[in-house]
């Protein structure tokens, strides 16, 4: 009996701890939600890209360097923490995977050089190094308005090679309706019918 009377005091103590906890701090889960994910010249590029690519990639965007890589199995201990610990605040702004096999293909970052503080601005040695040592090639493209689809296509090209894009699916033009007129060839049949039943 004593014992059930101390463990109910232990749970109702835990409860008024919890209790002022929470009052203190305003809620369990003091969060609200963005009602925007992407600034203006990140959906800007984005749209242009998916055009850019068209149905050969698909277009994933904030992607963290330890998500992509992963240090060699060979490695020893000490050096994968080093090499995680390098690669924790590295994100990258896009990243094409093949549609099909979703192979990583390209990194992409979008850079501010107008300034030498700008986003970006200066490139960053460790993510271009891991990334060339893996085969994925770097694309830096310039922050600007007016995106145009094809400029980014020329740019994605000089990066991952013109062999390895594919042309942009154009849809075949389906002609709608007979390739000639109907009436006429029903009026030579009509005429051949017709000739057809004199002779007989």
């Amino acid at each position: 009996m004593d014992l059930l009377i101390i463990v109910l005091m232990m749970v109702l103590v835990i409860i008024a701890g919890a209790a002022i906890h929470f009052t203190q701090t305003g809620a369990p889960f003091p969060f609200q939600k963005r009602t925007v994910l992407y600034s203006q010249p990140e959906v800007a590029f984005m749209l242009k890209l998916e055009q850019a690519v068209g149905d050969q990639f698909r277009v994933i965007s904030r992607v963290k360097l330890n998500d992509l890589l992963q240090p060699q199995g060979n490695l020893k201990p000490r050096a994968v923490q080093i090499a995680k610990t390098k690669a924790s605040n590295k994100q990258l702004d896009f990243v094409l995977l093949d549609r099909k096999s979703f192979e990583p293909v390209a990194a992409i970052d979008l850079v501010n050089t107008e300034s030498k503080q700008g986003y970006k601005a200066k490139p960053d040695w460790f993510v271009r190094g891991a990334l060339e040592t893996v085969g994925i090639p770097h694309v830096r493209i310039k922050i600007k308005p007016g995106y145009k689809a094809s400029e980014i296509r020329e740019c994605l090209s000089a990066k991952i090679g013109k062999g390895k894009l594919m042309p942009l699916n154009v849809r075949p033009v389906v002609p709608k309706g007979p390739t000639r007129p109907v009436k006429p060839l029903m009026a030579k049949l009509s005429a051949e019918v017709d000739s057809s039943q004199a002779v007989a």
